[in-house]
């Protein structure tokens, strides 16, 4: 029997509805978990910030290797730490109690910091910033769980575009006020992280739709969950999400040490590269609700490995800030419209009650991607050089391109129909104001 070649379609045949992102905050419980992730980032932000005037890096200046390296440092650690037991934990407890609880501890985290800083004691302080970070990734993993029980599911993309600009815009302001308030009360700028995370463990309280965890996880045994992984479309958005997220890293550190050794730009290869990555990713937030309502899932994931191919490929061809900094724009860019469908796709495909441990799986693989890509792109870029590492990454994005063509994302029954979509949980209703 001959098997018909696979037809990509570029866009939808028949457009989504559109969701603007300010009519998802007519939900009264949507707006209130958004109001209470901004005041958990803030906070977390300007304790982050602070903590690592001393115990990691105090600028972004400095050697773009040694950058790199912290960088890689701070992230995997509660990443590795945290991440097996993030998922466990929002399926095991519910998730409103989860995100409460949480916020308290953080409160009292960054009290015992300040008492910590008088004391002078590195290695508390050390111990205080480690376990902050390691309950970040479970508030984390338990916020993008509970982003379904929020919104219908043909909102789910509007939803985590709005959260991850929240997020953006968070981290911002803690950053800046962390700096401003460090500047000039020192480490008693703790004490307004104490405060803005009792603020949040508030916010979340009042929320008062079911937010899932507990009682839902009875039912989702580790091995059902584990085999929820290998589902078509649970499959092709972690590959997907993963394999562009290492070339990023890759391309992230050979961009960097390109800057540093090629172009004069009286800064740190690093910092460069970091703040034209953060603008491709506000901008592909931003966007990802419109490109998802007119183009399909696997056409975003397609253009976003080929568009990258062709930046890797120009930041090889003309070695100026310019078109360095617009290609590590164009590759973020890609990735965050990837990431933000993936999100959804994932949200909307788990089982009730395992949700929390099949994003963790997906969180995990698409972090220590990125991660493992970016001490790739450091060694491979010392061991031969910035231009050959740039040259086998556009490569391998553009062979990826064909990969994700052939790979099969949905999963058809015996009459040939795709999976069912729960249209029950579609058409839900929230609580309006």
């Amino acid at each position: 029997m001959t098997v018909p070649p696979r037809r990509i379609r570029l866009l939808r045949r028949r457009a989504q509805l559109h969701i603007p992102r300010r009519s998802l905050l007519q939900y009264a419980d949507f707006r209130l978990a958004v109001i209470g992730q901004v005041t958990s980032q803030v906070a977390d932000a300007l304790g982050s910030l602070i903590f690592a005037q001393v115990l990691l890096f105090a600028s972004e200046n400095g050697p773009t290797p040694r950058l790199l390296i912290q960088a890689v440092v701070a992230a995997a650690l509660p990443l590795v730490l945290a991440g097996p037991i993030a998922g466990y934990v929002a399926d095991k407890y519910e998730r409103r109690q989860i995100l409460v609880t949480g916020q308290g501890v953080r409160s009292l985290l960054m009290l015992a910091a300040v008492f910590g800083a008088y004391m002078q004691s590195q290695f508390m302080l050390y111990v205080l910033f480690g376990l902050s970070m390691c309950i970040t990734r479970i508030l984390y993993t338990a916020r993008a769980a509970s982003v379904r029980h929020l919104v219908r599911q043909h909102e789910l993309v509007a939803a985590d575009s709005v959260m991850l600009m929240a997020s953006m815009v968070a981290g911002s302001i803690g950053a800046v006020s962390g700096a401003f308030l460090y500047r000039y009360i020192g480490f008693t700028a703790f004490m307004v992280s104490v405060l803005l995370h009792f603020v949040a463990a508030y916010v979340f309280d009042s929320v008062r739709s079911w937010l899932g965890g507990g009682n839902d996880s009875e039912t989702v045994t580790w091995s059902v969950a584990f085999q929820q992984l290998r589902m078509a479309k649970t499959r092709f958005a972690i590959t997907s999400t993963s394999a562009h997220r290492f070339l990023l890293g890759v391309s992230f550190a050979a961009i960097a040490l390109l800057l540093d050794h090629r172009v004069d730009i009286g800064a740190s290869g690093y910092a460069v590269t970091l703040g034209a990555s953060g603008v491709g990713a506000f901008v592909g937030t931003m966007t990802a609700e419109r490109i998802n309502e007119k183009m399909p899932r696997r056409t975003v994931t397609l253009l976003a490995f080929a568009f990258s191919s062709v930046a890797a490929l120009a930041a090889v061809a003309v070695t100026s800030l310019l078109i360095c900094c617009v290609s590590v724009v164009v590759m973020a860019f890609s990735f965050q419209n990837l990431r933000v469908c993936s999100d959804a796709t994932i949200q909307a495909n788990a089982m009730k009650g395992s949700c929390g441990r099949i994003f963790a799986a997906y969180d995990m693989a698409y972090n220590l991607s990125f991660l493992v890509g970016l001490v790739s792109g450091l060694a491979a870029s010392t061991m031969v050089n910035s231009h050959t590492v740039l040259s086998v990454t556009a490569c391998t994005f553009a062979a990826g391109t064909t990969l994700f063509a052939l790979m099969p994302r949905s999963e058809k029954s015996e009459a040939g129909n795709t999976e069912v979509v729960d249209v029950e949980a579609a058409l839900t209703p929230r609580t309006l104001v």
